[in-house]
C-alpha cells in the first residue's frame, strides 16, 4: 500500500482560528511551513496524459471508421420529390451487414470469391464497350440508385441511374469511353450547361438502321460527386434543382419518412413506392375516353387507401433478409377489409397439422374474412353471386358463415417427383365441412364421380371418392376427413393420414429443424406463412430418375443452388398497413 501523502491545501483541513489572541495552538505549531500550491492536473498528469493519448488516438479511430463507412456523397438529396419508384443499394454499409453479404455471397460457387463476382460483372457489361474491373470499379462509390416516375398516357417512364463517384476524373473518362462504343455511335452528342452544371445529351442519330427504332433520347452528368444519367434533359434539370435546394426532395416528404421508419436502419438496399402518387395517375389514367367506356371500371376501391410502400434487404450470419412495408389510409379501405387487416389473427394453430415431411406450404389465419372483403370489392355482380353459390361457398347451405379463418396448404414431393398434398379449413360445422368437399369433388369429376367409399382411421372418419379418368398410380385419390374443427381434404388417403398423424402426435412440421431456423428468423406469430424447404426440393429434382417431368430443368449440372436452405415469407397485418419479411436461409 501505498503510504505517501501530498502535503498540499486539500489533504488536511484548516486548523482553527483562535479569535481570542491566546497563545497558538501547539499542536498547529508543530505543522511545517506549507509546501508550494501544486495545481489538480499537476497531481493526476502522470494518469491524464496517457488517458487523453488514449482518447486522442480512439477517436481518431472512429472518425476513421466512420469516414469508411459513410459514404461523404449521398444519392437521396438529389432525388427530386416527384418521383414514383426509387431504389438505393448501399455498396459500403456497416461492418456486419458487409461481412454477411459476402459470407453468403461466397457461398455460391459462382461468386465464391471476389475475383469470380467481378468477372461475372465484367460479363454482363461485355457488349457495352466497357469493363466493371476496367472503367467501373477505379472510380465507383458507396451507393448506386435508380428513380423512375410512371408516365402519363403513353409517354415514356422518365427514369434515372445515380452511381456515386470517388474519382470524377476517371467516372468521365468511363463515360466518354461508353459514348465512343458501338452503342453510343448511335447518338448525336452535344453540351448544355444548367446551375452551372456541364449536361451531356445525346439524341439518336438519323443515320440509324431501321431496326435500332426504340433508341431514346438521354442525357448525363456529374452532379456533386454523382453519376447521373438519365432518360431526359428535363429529367436532369429536376435533379439539379434538388440538389441543389430549389425543389422538394424525396427524403423530405412525411409519406417516404413514415413509411421507411417501419424499416430495419442497418440494411444494404432499400426500394420505395410514392403510393398516393401512383394512385393518383392511375385514377388520372381512369378518366381517359377508353376507361370512360368500360361500365365495369367503378373506381379504385381499397388500391385508394395505399400510401407507400418499402422494401429493405440485409444480410444475416445465415442467410439474407428482405423486410416490406405497406401503410395504408385506414380511413379509405372498406369496412370487410378493415375488418380483416384488424384481425388477421395467427398462422400457428394450422401450422401445428402440417406433417414435417412436406416440402412446402402456406397457412394464414383469416380466409373468412379475406373472402368477405374479395366479395365486397366484387360488388353486386350477380355472375360472382352465382359462381360462388355454385360451389358451396355461399348460399343458405354454404360453407363461409361457417369457416373459423384457419386455412393451409401443403405439398411434398415423392421420389418420382410428382406433388402430393391437402387443403385444410377451419370449421365450426362438421357436417356442412363434409357436404362442401362432397360437392367440390363431384364438381371436379363433372357431375361423373365415382361412388364414395368410407373408412376408418384412428378414430376418424375417411371418406375416398375417385375421379374418372384419372388412375390411382397417378398418384391422385381424393380423400377427406373433418375432425377436431379442422376440415382435410388431400390427394390421396396416405397423405390424410400423415395429416391426421402430425395433428395427433404432435409431430408437425414445427417439430423440423430446417423450419425452425427459418421461423426464428422470420416475424413472431404472423398471420401468414409461406415455407418451402429449398434444399429437400433441389435434392428431390437433382435425384429424379430419367423420364421424369423435371428432367428438362438440368438441376444436376449446376452447383448454385446447393448453398440453398430454405425459403419462408411471414407477414401481419393492421388496418393502417401490412409487413413482412422474406427469408432465405442458406446452408
Amino acid at each position: 500500500m501505498n503510504h505517501e501523502i501530498d502535503a498540499t491545501p486539500g489533504q488536511f483541513p484548516e486548523p482553527p482560528s483562535n479569535p481570542e489572541g491566546g497563545a497558538p495552538d501547539p499542536v498547529n505549531a508543530t505543522l511545517p511551513p506549507a509546501l508550494p500550491t501544486r495545481s489538480w492536473f499537476a497531481r493526476y498528469r502522470r494518469l491524464l496524459i496517457p488517458a487523453a493519448g488514449l482518447v486522442v488516438v480512439g477517436a481518431a479511430a472512429a472518425a476513421a471508421l466512420v469516414l469508411v463507412l459513410t459514404p461523404r456523397t449521398s444519392v437521396e438529396k438529389m432525388v427530386p420529390a416527384s418521383v414514383d419508384v426509387y431504389a438505393v443499394a448501399n455498396l459500403d454499409p456497416s461492418v456486419s451487414q458487409k461481412m454477411n453479404l459476402l459470407r453468403a455471397v461466397h457461398r455460391f460457387p459462382d461468386t465464391s470469391t471476389d475475383q469470380k463476382l467481378a468477372q461475372q460483372l465484367d460479363t454482363a457489361l461485355k457488349d457495352s464497350g466497357i469493363t466493371f474491373t476496367g472503367d467501373i470499379q477505379p472510380w465507383l462509390g458507396a451507393q448506386v440508385a435508380l428513380a423512375a416516375r410512371i408516365p402519363q398516357g403513353n409517354a415514356e417512364v422518365p427514369v434515372a441511374l445515380f452511381v456515386v463517384s470517388r474519382d470524377d476524373a476517371k467516372a468521365m473518362a468511363a463515360l466518354t469511353k461508353l459514348r465512343a462504343g458501338s452503342q453510343g455511335q448511335k447518338y448525336r452528342w452535344h453540351d448544355t450547361a444548367y446551375g452551372g452544371i456541364t449536361i451531356t445529351v445525346g439524341s439518336p442519330t438519323t443515320s440509324a438502321p431501321p431496326t435500332s427504332g426504340a433508341l431514346k433520347a438521354g442525357a448525363y452528368a456529374i452532379i456533386d460527386h454523382v453519376v447521373v444519367i438519365a432518360s431526359s434533359e428535363a429529367l436532369v434539370h429536376e435533379i439539379i434543382d434538388a440538389d441543389q435546394g430549389r425543389s422538394a426532395r424525396l427524403t423530405d416528404s412525411a409519406d417516404y419518412k413514415a413509411t421507411l421508419s417501419k424499416l430495419p436502419a442497418d440494411r444494404l438496399a432499400l426500394a420505395y413506392v410514392n403510393g398516393q402518387s401512383m394512385i393518383s395517375r392511375l385514377k388520372t389514367q381512369l378518366t381517359t375516353p377508353l376507361a370512360a367506356s368500360l361500365a365495369g371500371i367503378k373506381g379504385l376501391g381499397d388500391a385508394e387507401a395505399f400510401q407507400g410502400a418499402a422494401l429493405a434487404l440485409s444480410a444475416r450470419q445465415d442467410g439474407i433478409v428482405a423486410d416490406a412495408t405497406v401503410r395504408l389510409n385506414a380511413g379509405k379501405l372498406s369496412a370487410s377489409t378493415r375488418d380483416a387487416l384488424a384481425h388477421a389473427g395467427h398462422a400457428d394453430s394450422v401450422i401445428g397439422w402440417i406433417p414435417s415431411s412436406s416440402d412446402g406450404f402456406f397457412a394464414f389465419a383469416s380466409l373468412n374474412r379475406t373472402i368477405q372483403s374479395a366479395l365486397d370489392q366484387a360488388g353486386p355482380d350477380p355472375s360472382v353471386r352465382q359462381a360462388t353459390d355454385s360451389v358451396g361457398l355461399t348460399g343458405p347451405q354454404g360453407i363461409l358463415q361457417h369457416l373459423t379463418g384457419d386455412f393451409a396448404v401443403e405439398a411434398e414431393l415423392d421420389r418420382s417427383v410428382l406433388p402430393s398434398g391437402a387443403v385444410m379449413l377451419g370449421t365450426d360445422d362438421a357436417t356442412r365441412m363434409r357436404s362442401f368437399f362432397n360437392g367440390i369433388l363431384g364438381l371436379a369429376a363433372e357431375g361423373q364421380a365415382g361412388r364414395p367409399t368410407n373408412t376408418t382411421y384412428r378414430g376418424v372418419s375417411i371418406t375416398t371418392m375417385a375421379i374418372p379418368g384419372i388412375a390411382t398410380q397417378d398418384h391422385f385419390l381424393p380423400a377427406f376427413a373433418v375432425l377436431d374443427g379442422m376440415g382435410v381434404l388431400a390427394s390421396t388417403p396416405t397423405e390424410l393420414k400423415a395429416i391426421i398423424d402430425a395433428h395427433k402426435d404432435h409431430t408437425a412440421i414445427g417439430k423440423d429443424a430446417t423450419y425452425g431456423a427459418a421461423a426464428k428468423a422470420s416475424i413472431s406469430n404472423p398471420a401468414s406463412v409461406f415455407y418451402l424447404d429449398l434444399a429437400k426440393i433441389v435434392k428431390a429434382i437433382e435425384t429424379a430418375p430419367a423420364g421424369s417431368v423435371v428432367q428438362g430443368l438440368h438441376l444436376k449440372t449446376t452447383g448454385n443452388l446447393t448453398p440453398l436452405r430454405a425459403f419462408i415469407l411471414t407477414s401481419d397485418s393492421s388496418p393502417d398497413g401490412m409487413v413482412e419479411r422474406f427469408v432465405v436461409i442458406l446452408q
